[in-house]
């Protein structure tokens, strides 16, 4: 099997009948052998409900129902276990790109990438959300050393080697460029245009911000201190306790000096306190040595490109 499409729906869109004909037609004009994959998160219903007239048609289709609700890796992985292509599509529940940009995406496919992700440059969504999507690839882009100009777009094309060898968990599931980045892989990014299509302005919550923060900062710590803990908590435990040595310092040359009292004074608290917090953030660095020293020396972090 070529290909395999993977159809991520946890969401009802009117247009997903649409959508999918679309991709079903592209894959058939290539004229290669490939299936395609709807996993439903609490949706099942309206899935079946958009395929009730087509799937006479398309023999390639396959349904994964989940009734409760189901982070998007673990439906990644499970429609991984069941599919067989070479070459894997990865897409949500809404078309975001024309018909011609899903054909330039397979083709852009060759033995010089291992994955393969749309650039959607010219976008047709609202400026608040263009500019929440810049923000988003600036801040993800410096955090991790990887540039991708659209990691908000869903449709990503991976071989199949790719996902195996990646540990897919948790959030992380939206980031999987990235992270394939950083184990080796070669990623090529190809200008895609936007369907058109009417869209409101989408406003998001705090705790969206907040998510999107901590996930940030776990992909930080993940690519560069992940094997080695100890440089980043021993370099922030270090400037507490070189803050706690020099408050002493000060306050032990007032005292020595001038005779001001320092039982009481506020100054003499932080210097402890700093000096405390920056010798345990340090101890949690060498913790954290000592376990990824034990686990990490299993988890390969790199891919072999070829033995000559």
């Amino acid at each position: 099997m070529r290909y395999s499409v993977i159809f991520i729906v946890d969401k009802t869109d009117s247009q997903f009948q649409d959508f999918l004909e679309t991709v079903h037609d592209t894959f058939q004009e290539k004229g290669e052998s490939f299936e395609i994959l709807i996993v439903a998160i609490g949706v099942e219903r309206f899935v079946r409900e958009q395929l009730g007239t087509i799937t006479s048609h398309f023999e390639q289709i396959k349904i994964i129902a989940f009734n409760n609700t189901v982070i998007q890796s673990s439906c990644l992985r499970v429609a991984l276990d069941e599919c067989r292509g070479a070459e894997i599509l990865v897409a949500g529940a809404f078309q975001e790109l024309t018909s011609g940009s899903y054909r330039r995406l397979i083709e852009a496919m060759d033995d010089q990438v291992d994955v393969v992700v749309p650039y959607r440059r010219f976008r047709k969504d609202p400026l608040f959300n263009r500019v929440h999507s810049l923000m988003l690839n600036k801040l993800l882009g410096d955090a991790v050393g990887v540039k991708i100009h659209d990691i908000g777009c869903e449709v990503r094309l991976f071989r199949r080697q790719v996902l195996e060898n990646m540990e897919i968990y948790g959030s992380m599931y939206k980031y999987l460029p990235l992270l394939a980045v950083q184990k080796g892989y070669k990623i090529r990014e190809i200008e895609c245009e936007q369907i058109s299509r009417v869209r409101r302005t989408r406003y998001y919550s705090y705790r969206l911000y907040l998510s999107r923060l901590t996930e940030i900062l776990n992909l930080f710590f993940s690519a560069k201190y992940s094997r080695k803990p100890m440089r980043f908590f021993s370099f922030s435990g270090s400037i507490l306790i070189g803050i706690g040595i020099l408050s002493m310092l000060h306050v032990a040359v007032q005292k020595i000096l001038y005779d001001i009292s320092i039982g009481s004074r506020p100054l003499l608290i932080l210097a402890l306190v700093a000096l405390v917090t920056g010798a345990q953030i340090a101890s949690f660095g060498l913790l954290g040595e000592i376990i990824a020293f034990i686990h990490g020396r299993f988890r390969k972090e790199y891919t072999i490109e070829k033995k000559i």
